[in-house]
């Protein structure tokens, strides 16, 4: 199980894996397919990524926990 933070930054959401303290990966917050692609790719469930996708743009901050 790891435990994934993700931050947006202006347009980029910075993602964060296990309390790394640099991100390990970048995506573009204003390619919301990408940002989906990337919750899919951890196996969220369809539901999970439109309530985590809007959390991040409400308050640009969000974390999950995925195998």
């Amino acid at each position: 199980m790891h435990n994934y933070r993700l931050m947006r930054k202006g347009a980029l959401v910075e993602i964060f894996i296990d309390d790394q303290i640099s991100p390990s990966r970048t995506v573009n917050a204003n390619l919301r397919n990408e940002l989906r692609a990337f919750f899919a790719s951890c196996k969220v469930p369809q539901a999970d990524i439109d309530h985590k996708v809007h959390e991040l743009y409400t308050t640009n901050t969000t974390s999950f926990t995925a195998d």
